[in-house]
């Protein structure tokens, strides 16, 4: 029988994984796509607004309130398997899209996702991108947010640190993709986003191939929009459309990358970038190659 296991696409920032949504998104009659459920329910939890979660996490009015890691026994009993397409003649595939770093806190919080029997249920890939981009990126992102915050009066009690010099987020992919694939002895699918941008078909068939699903030509190319499932603005004003304007005005992998004129980094921005390089190059190595 042919792997229609849920997909999971494992990031770290700024890594072009937002982006790596929106082929499925084309593809609605076939594709259930769940963006950052376990981060979702870290910043409700911040936010304390929960609103969003029966938004994004309920498909369809009928289904009953679930929530996702944090809430439910065992993500969701692996995604309420699986939503119906909107005729409900037959269950898509989900593709779901979190940060590593997200499930490895969730696992430091005692949930239990972290065994074969659960790791197996889903079909895991994973996107990197160079830290030279990914991070800096990253600063320019979250100085948007800081001045957003400043124009909008968000209260202080109604922040939080966005840029964090000790977290190394490829270090956390590194850490999560040698977990999975230690634990499944699965062979894990893995994308450079340079590459991706580089040889965009070429890798995303190669892509297609290993998880089981039909390339499309429609995957390549689509319309701009704005799809609620990354315009969630929990608390304050649109921090959701800063992070993911690029992805919204896009209407392909090129034209989704943020080409703002170079700044000025801190040292501190250098030194992160240092810091993570180890851990990219050694899953460069792992990446799909053509």
């Amino acid at each position: 029988m042919a792997d229609q296991r849920p997909i999971f696409l494992w990031s770290h920032p700024r890594s072009l994984s937002t982006v790596f949504e929106r082929p499925f998104l084309q593809r609605p009659q076939e594709f259930h796509v769940i963006h950052e459920p376990i981060n979702l329910i870290s910043r409700a939890y911040m936010t304390n607004n929960f609103y969003f979660l029966n938004q994004i996490l309920l498909p369809k009015p009928t289904d009953p309130i679930t929530f996702v890691h944090h809430f439910s026994p065992t993500l969701n009993e692996i995604l309420v398997p699986h939503y119906y397409n909107d005729d409900k003649t037959h269950t898509l595939r989900v593709f779901a899209k979190d940060h590593a770093s997200n499930f490895l806190d969730g696992e430091l919080e005692g949930n239990p996702l972290g065994s074969k029997e659960i790791l197996s249920k889903f079909k895991h890939i994973f996107i990197i991108r160079n830290p030279e981009k990914s991070v800096k990126s990253f600063y320019k992102a979250a100085n948007s947010t800081y001045e957003a915050w400043n124009n909008a009066c968000v209260p202080n009690s109604e922040r939080y640190n966005i840029f964090f010099l000790e977290k190394v987020w490829l270090k956390e992919s590194r850490f999560l993709y040698d977990l999975i694939k230690n634990i499944t002895g699965e062979e894990i699918v893995l994308v450079d986003a340079d590459d991706l941008l580089r040889e965009l078909e070429k890798i995303l068939r190669k892509y297609c191939e290993m998880v089981n699903v039909e390339f499309k030509k429609e995957m390549l190319e689509w319309k701009e929009e704005r799809s609620n499932i990354w315009d969630l603005n929990l608390s304050g004003p649109n921090i959701d459309y800063l992070w993911h304007k690029n992805v919204m005005q896009s209407i392909g992998f090129d034209k989704s990358i943020n080409n703002d004129e170079e700044i000025e980094y801190p040292q501190y921005v250098y030194d992160l970038i240092a810091k993570s390089k180890p851990h990219y190059e050694y899953l460069f190595q792992h990446r799909i190659k053509i």
